[in-house]
């Protein structure tokens, strides 16, 4: 919030700099941290050379934990409250001002008008985190963390124990629930604020005066970027050097192949399909209503995800190799691309209505008095219209189909390996500094991502000004 309220040297710079750490995914995070912080890392090794200590002599937190775990996903997951904050924060400017023709201080301000004005980006926010954290794999596996897609993943394919499998899962899917029906009814108490709001920008932003609120101001923004980006992406540049990045083996490369083009796939579907219902959707109720409930797919937990396909497909085999010809879908391109679509098309869908409804609809109208119908309507003047909501949908789902984990170590063909399978692998065999480059590799991707999407929200929003 500081640099919507202040203004102060570099505040544009930490704007894009506080959304760096959503393009390192919490899995790649975590194990950085272990290698770093355990005891044979390098920070208790450089302690204990320093203090001449051994085994015993001093006490050290323990990485591998629940304070570890939060620790991660917290710097991991908090862009997707700011990246909501910060867009709702650009439309509370005329307020604000009225607020201090008022007399109000910067403080009263904040907690009379700010906060409560930008109360239900903060809820679906921080909805959105805990969606994220019930349903990550690979940061609690590597953290020692007991979680239910950790437990559905165990007793599914290393005990083969269907029943706990299904009570773990239903169990998760009543939470999912729950959380969905509080974030909608806290969303409901939050309209009254939001609608105050204007589309005006906040050009009369406060100077900070002093060095102590300057250095804390600086200390706030750049912890956050400090922990969650900047300290694992030393050791992973380090590690990848160290490994001969240039000059890797040519699996690399294919591995590398392997997830753009899963990703490129999924995403182009993806948008495309939104494109089409989106469109149909703004003259047709139902299929709004039917969209809205597949995108729910996104609060589903991938694990639960996963196995429901492999049942789903494995049974849709089974009738076809009985009555028309030996076939399996399970295993296969086809079907992790399905779960990724499943899973991920709620955000393609989402960027495509939000374009669609900055579209007057006498456009519309007067594109099918001019003779065009509904097809070229879409493709000659809708599509064009919406082009940058359509690049972020699709670099938003392209960014987070190369990041999953549970559905790709679940689904995946045979022998078949993405970026952050290879990932899994190598941590899981304590081959830490062999998983770096394929992880600078998704941090690279992720990073280049971001800038896009950031460049493409801020003209959007000066246009929109």
């Amino acid at each position: 919030m500081a640099y919507y309220i202040f203004s102060f040297p570099g505040s544009k710079t930490f704007e894009i700099a506080l959304f760096f750490p959503i393009s390192i995914p919490g899995y790649i995070v975590s194990f950085v941290y272990v290698n770093t912080l355990e005891f044979p890392g390098p920070v208790q090794s450089l302690l204990r050379d320093i203090f001449q200590l051994s085994k015993g002599d001093y006490w050290f937190p323990e990485i591998k934990s629940l304070g570890g775990g939060i620790l991660v996903m917290g710097f991991s997951l908090y862009p997707y409250v700011y990246m909501l904050v910060r867009s709702s924060l650009k439309n509370v400017s005329n307020s604000v001002t009225i607020a201090s023709t008022l007399g109000f201080s910067s403080l009263q301000s904040l907690f009379s008008v700010i906060i409560p004005s930008i109360r239900p980006s903060i809820i679906a926010g921080l909805s959105l985190v805990l969606m994220e954290v019930i349903t990550d794999f690979g940061t609690p596996q590597f953290l020692a963390i007991d979680t239910f897609t950790t437990g559905i993943y165990r007793t599914w394919f290393l005990l083969h124990d269907k029943y706990s499998t299904t009570v773990l899962a239903v169990a998760e899917l009543i939470f999912v629930a729950t959380l969905i029906v509080i974030e909608k009814k806290l969303q409901k108490r939050g309209i009254s604020y939001s609608s105050i709001n204007t589309n005006a920008d906040y050009h009369n932003k406060r100077s900070i005066n002093g060095s102590i609120p300057l250095i804390f101001t600086y200390t706030m923004c750049a912890l956050p970027i400090l922990i969650g980006f900047i300290l694992p992406m030393i050791p992973l540049i380090y590690w990848s050097i160290e490994k001969g990045f240039f000059i890797y083996e040519a699996r690399f490369y294919n591995i590398i192949a392997n997830s753009v083009g899963l990703s490129f796939i999924t995403a182009l579907i993806s948008i495309s399909i939104a494109i089409i219902i989106g469109y149909t959707a703004r003259r047709n109720k139902i299929i709004a209503n039917i969209a809205r409930f597949i995108s729910l797919g996104y609060a589903i937990p991938n694990a639960i995800i996963a196995i429901s396909i492999i049942i789903f497909l494995s049974r849709i085999s089974s009738f076809i190799t009985q009555y028309i010809v030996e076939i399996s879908l399970v295993g296969t391109i086809g079907a992790l691309v399905y779960s990724y679509l499943f899973r991920f098309f709620a955000i393609s869908f989402k960027a495509v209505e939000s374009g669609l409804k900055k579209t007057p609809n006498e456009i519309e109208w007067t594109a099918y008095t001019m003779g065009h119908g509904p097809i070229s309507t879409c493709l000659n003047i809708h599509i064009p219209l919406i082009k940058k909501s359509i690049m972020s949908g699709f670099l938003l789902v392209f960014m987070d189909t190369i990041k999953e984990l549970t559905a790709t170590l679940i689904i995946r063909p045979f022998n078949f390996e993405t970026i952050s399978t290879r990932i899994y692998e190598l941590v899981s065999d304590e081959r830490y500094r062999e998983a770096a480059p394929f992880s600078l590799m998704i941090v690279m991707i992720g990073l280049i991502s971001t800038i896009i999407l950031f460049t493409l929200d801020d003209k959007d929003q000066k246009f929109d000004s």
